[in-house]
């Protein structure tokens, strides 16, 4: 949206659109997004429905752009007739051009908030957090959807910060996306409505199919402080499983530009999927290479992080997909998975559980918890 708003406001004249074009791409991406924000909002009106999806992915992990990409496609499938304005979490803090006072000028009664999903209830680093609380500080009254979370809090002082601030919203929902987080909502959210819901891109399993061969083994493994192996651990372990097939690595985080592949997230995370469906197995430590490889139809043995999001998170599959799921304690387990599943004989074809059990359902539990806030 913003960028078809930049074309009508520079290329109205060649000329001037080709300097502004061109002095527009050396503002840093903080300053020139709240302008073009703050643009957007200016121009709406405030008498017409919207919705206002908040905290939108703008990096270069592919499963927080899944994420993005789900969210959107829910909200056209379920609200096709209201206009969805996004605004990055920079746009709103994190900078002096803040655009939280034009959202609260032009927020309707009949609009809603949803916030993106992923490990954003958190102080172990980015503003996420910090927007939230802002948001809620200036709209107490708004509908809002905290779309599923995982909650870590390292300082007791930003924990209880959070917990007073979102336990004073009347109408939200809040989703956890693991059993621990729910625990961790339950305690610090008495006031607000919370309910146990999967990651959003699981809504992806089963709606896709694939055909043709499979070979080898894909190891998808971050590297990033979340990490509990070693990467020469990692090494070890990939070298003994060429003796059951050909081995490759990936990891969710891309290479390349950020703005592209923000742009085409899309592309890229179908891209990616299409990427696992060529492989047997999937040996991985991120959360979404777990739910990619479902999507994929590929069966994964999950391995431990430093953290319960990615072990917790595996939980919502057993009894559902337990030919494809698997859970390694060590690595030395994960070889002796590896040599078991490799040529055990699969459909590849797996049934669309989260779409419709949650998905689905969502827009009625959402419509149903803020009735419910309202007539207290």
């Amino acid at each position: 949206m913003i960028h078809e708003i930049l074309k009508k406001i520079i290329f109205s004249n060649k000329t001037i659109g080709n300097i502004v074009f061109a002095i527009y791409h050396d503002i840093p991406h903080k300053i020139r997004i709240s302008i073009l924000t703050k643009y957007t909002l200016r121009h709406l009106d405030r008498n017409q429905t919207k919705i206002f999806y908040l905290g939108i992915p703008a990096h270069k992990n592919l499963g927080d752009l899944a994420q993005g990409v789900c969210i959107r496609n829910w909200l056209k499938k379920y609200y096709p007739q209201i206009p969805v304005i996004e605004i990055e979490t920079d746009a709103l803090v994190n900078t002096h051009l803040s655009v939280l006072n034009d959202l609260v000028k032009v927020y309707g009664v009949n609009d809603f908030i949803i916030f993106q999903s992923g490990y954003t209830t958190t102080d172990l680093g980015g503003h996420a957090d910090e927007m939230h609380r802002a948001v809620m500080k200036a709209l107490p009254l708004a509908k809002m959807l905290m779309m599923p979370q995982t909650i870590y809090f390292q300082n007791d002082e930003n924990r209880r910060r959070t917990s007073e601030c979102y336990n004073q919203m009347k109408n939200m929902l809040f989703l956890a996306r693991d059993r621990i987080s729910y625990a961790m909502a339950q305690e610090m959210f008495p006031d607000i409505k919370i309910k146990l819901f999967p990651d959003i891109v699981t809504s992806l399993i089963g709606t896709l199919k694939f055909e043709g061969s499979r070979e080898g083994i894909l190891f998808c493994c971050r590297n990033d402080s979340e990490k509990y192996y070693s990467d020469e651990d990692i090494s070890k372990l990939m070298r003994r499983c060429e003796k059951i097939g050909k081995v490759s690595r990936t990891d969710t985080t891309k290479r390349g530009s950020i703005n592209r592949i923000v742009k085409h997230a899309n592309q890229y995370v179908n891209q990616e999927i299409e990427d696992y469906t060529k492989y047997k197995l999937m040996i991985t430590d991120r959360y979404h290479g777990t739910i990619f490889s479902l999507v994929a139809g590929t069966p994964v043995i999950i391995i431990k992080t430093t953290d319960h999001k990615v072990t917790t998170g595996a939980e919502w599959f057993k009894g559902i997909y337990d030919n494809y799921v698997y859970l390694a304690e060590t690595l030395e387990e994960a070889y002796l998975l590896a040599e078991k599943i490799y040529n055990k004989p699969l459909s590849n074809s797996l049934l669309p559980y989260f779409a419709e059990k949650y998905y689905d359902n969502l827009p009625q539990i959402f419509d149903f918890c803020v009735a419910a806030s309202q007539t207290k």
